[in-house]
């Protein structure tokens, strides 16, 4: 991409935040108001009310990516009703395809849990495994809860070190003062918990031994009157004539100004979209403007339309595709490049929105994103013929798609299938399942069931891991409860206790362990602890949050060229030109690359080029083919998570199912 191009991405994905009232001709007859119930009842300080509201929204869709959508709101207004273990009950119901910023504010909620239950040692380590968060609210809610248990764990220098982080993400000196009273409070409250300070741990470092020493005066002071304050802290004053701390400590003990609450993780919310300036809109590509200034919608003109969620409880996912749509769009050369409009599906039903585009000239479809609005599209284009469509999910299987719909997903069952089309290229027959509960769950294990038994493979047994015991659930899969039974039988024949070591069925090839990394890590020990460590062991790409470590290591995993072949052409040139644009990529997660190649999809669909096994199609989530029931076939990149990292593996070998 052109640095003209670059740009151009930049103004793109900017113009679109004036899109969100684009479109269409039909009325918003379609209600949403759950989840704004949720977010007035969270303004007015009804915390626990709002919680309830968001949990709802959460349990009325079996859809993953807008009940994680929900559930995160949940936990955080969870943890501002003071209710930590409700905040962490929200946590554990999120459900896989979790993208980066979900994983980053699970596990920043799931520390701040930790310290509001009081265990602040697990909250310091869950923290400290975080990879480093983008975004100034984001980092500034890192910080802010690090103070806290850093503070809490007896480590003031890693707090001062946090504070230093905040105040150089502060917009103004008012909040760079705020931030320091803050700190100097908490430094305060932690002397009189009984925690000791001892300013020697700052060795040379005048920073750090200033705000040590300020900690146990700002005690004192606050005890006493108001005028001994100056007293009380001018040796301090003389030793650090210029200290942050300085003005912090001289208001020590006088009635508090008011002042905003402290980013944390419970209180972070996303930043607000810059104002764009007026003559911005006279600069865009006609079909990316919004409404005209009468408030009519733009006149006919071909256009591709995206039917996205773009307001509402999943404003957040479309925004991620819609951001992907953008940078793939706005890399295409100007002169040739094809308008795009967007279609709220939040707004009106999809067969308005398909109806208003087709009236506004649109020439092809992508979208919508939703498994029950792509049937509702499939229908209404069977009806109507409408343009061609790119759907963003897939009809159910036992129901054909028209010749004009191709269907594109992120799906689990893939990555299952490709788990269990690995294993038995590698030799491997004979499995062990151990799957998270639910529709999520069921549908993995009946991917990797179909696969694996057309391949000649057998699942052994499968085992949920929710509502039991993970001991138990494993014993129960690895038989390790028969070898506990044999030994009691013949113990009590014999009446003689008996030296004993389990021992788990020597006839399992391998285990199959679908699911999110948290879970993962905690049964991960029990496996090994029941005889199994030595199996190979594989999962899919929800097992990777970007944290190695012994729990985790030997997991084999699939995923897209956007998370794991970072260094392949076409990732690492989109990769560099979000950079230039943006100053980093890290934000921008599995969404993003599945939009951006939607969008590249349907330019070689409207230009006769379809995709196929032969002459795939590059993207950022990997080789793209269409089949003949017009599904989107897409590569996998596969790698091993070890104790310091990942090691990328080879693609899936030639075939070898031979011999047991």
């Amino acid at each position: 991409m052109t640095s003209r191009a670059t740009i151009a991405v930049r103004r793109g994905l900017l113009v679109l935040l004036l899109t969100l009232t684009l479109t269409s001709c039909a009325p918003n007859t379609r209600q949403t108001a759950s989840v704004e119930r949720a977010a007035a009842l969270a303004e007015r300080g009804d915390h626990a009310a709002a919680a309830r509201e968001y949990e709802a929204v959460a349990a009325s869709t079996a859809e993953s990516l807008i009940a994680n959508a929900a559930w995160l709101p949940a936990a955080r207004e969870w943890l501002r009703a003071a209710n930590p273990d409700a905040a962490a009950q929200a946590l554990a119901r999120l459900m896989p395809p979790l993208d980066e910023l979900q994983v980053f504010d699970r596990d920043l909620l799931g520390a701040d849990v930790a310290l509001r239950r009081g265990e602040n040692a697990r909250g310091w380590e869950l923290l400290a495994a975080l990879r480093a968060p983008s975004g100034a609210a984001r980092i500034d809610a890192y910080h802010a809860l690090r103070q806290q248990l850093a503070l809490a764990t007896n480590r003031p220098l890693q707090a001062i070190r946090s504070q230093v982080e905040r105040e150089a993400l502060a917009a103004d000196a008012v909040g760079v003062a705020q931030l320091r009273r803050q700190f100097l409070a908490e430094l305060q409250a932690t002397v009189e918990r009984g925690i000791t300070i001892d300013p020697r741990l700052a060795g040379r470092d005048t920073l750090a031994s200033g705000w040590l020493e300020a900690a146990p005066l700002a005690v004192r002071a606050a005890r006493a009157p108001i005028t001994a304050n100056a007293g009380i802290t001018a040796a301090w004053r003389k030793r650090y004539p210029n200290h942050p701390a300085a003005a912090a400590l001289a208001v020590v003990g006088q009635p508090p100004a008011s002042q905003p609450a402290s980013v944390t993780a419970a209180n972070l919310r996303p930043a607000a979209p810059p104002a764009l300036a007026p003559a911005l809109a006279r600069d865009l590509e006609a079909g990316a403007a919004p409404l005209t200034p009468s408030g009519q919608p733009l006149p006919r003109a071909p256009h591709v339309a995206a039917l996205l969620p773009l307001s509402g409880r999943n404003a957040s996912v479309g925004a991620q595709l819609r951001d992907g749509i953008l940078a793939a769009q706005f890399a295409e050369p100007e002169g040739t490049r094809t308008p795009v409009r967007f279609y709220d599906t939040a707004r009106q039903s999809v067969a308005e929105a398909m109806a208003a585009a087709t009236r506004a000239g649109a020439i092809f479809i992508i979208g919508p994103l939703v498994r029950e609005e792509v049937v509702a599209a499939a229908a209404h284009a069977a009806q109507t013929g409408a343009p061609p469509i790119l759907t963003l999910n897939y009809l159910p299987a036992d129901q054909p798609a028209p010749p004009t719909v191709k269907q594109f997903g992120l799906s689990p069952e893939d990555e299952a299938r490709a788990v269990a089309q690995r294993a038995l290229a590698e030799g491997r027959r004979r499995a062990v399942v151990l799957a998270p509960a639910g529709d999520w769950g069921n549908r993995v294990l009946a991917a990797f069931r179909e696969t694996l038994e057309a391949g000649g493979g057998v699942i052994l047994a499968s085992e949920s891991l929710s509502g039991r015991e993970v001991g138990e659930a494993l014993q129960s899969a690895l038989r390790v409860d028969d070898s506990i039974a044999r030994h009691r039988r013949i113990q009590a024949v014999i009446d003689t206790p008996l030296a004993f070591q389990s021992r788990r069925r020597a006839d399992v090839d391998f285990v199959f362990t679908p699911g999110q990394a948290a879970s993962l890590r905690q049964w991960r020990p029990q496996l090994r602890f029941q005889g199994g460590g030595d199996l190979p062991a594989y999962a899919t790409s929800d097992v990777w949050d970007g944290r190695a470590g012994s729990e985790l290591a030997g997991l084999v995993f699939p995923d897209m060229d956007w998370s794991l072949a970072t260094e392949a052409p076409a990732v690492a040139a989109l990769r560099a030109d979000i950079t230039a644009a943006f100053g980093d990529s890290n934000g921008r997660g599995r969404l993003f690359a599945f939009g951006h190649d939607a969008w590249m999809l349907q330019a070689a669909l409207r230009s006769g080029k379809t995709p196929t096994a032969d002459s795939p199609l590059v993207g950022a989530t990997g080789q793209l083919s269409i089949d003949a029931a017009g599904r989107v076939q897409r590569s996998l990149r596969w790698a091993e998570i070890g104790n310091s990292g990942l090691r990328l593996l080879d693609a899936i070998p030639n075939a070898n199912n031979g011999g047991d």
